[in-house]
């Protein structure tokens, strides 16, 4: 299955090969990302990192930024 994910600012994209059943957290962690750094949409809208991802969703990733 094929996943297109766009790291977001600057819009690099890739599209990753995942085998078996895909999940967001699944598709981080092929990126070296931490679910708990980051906020996924998946075509558009917020997900958790359980959701399932099928062929051809893209996923955006946003680095969670805080400050005060």
């Amino acid at each position: 299955m094929q996943v297109r994910v766009r790291i977001v600012p600057g819009g690099e994209e890739r599209v990753l090969e995942i085998e078996g059943k895909a999940t967001v957290r699944k598709v981080l962690n092929k990126l070296g990302l931490s679910p708990d750094e980051y906020v996924v949409t998946k075509n558009g809208e917020v997900v958790v990192e359980d959701e399932e991802v099928v062929d051809g969703d893209l996923l955006e990733v946003y680095r969670v930024v805080s400050g005060g």
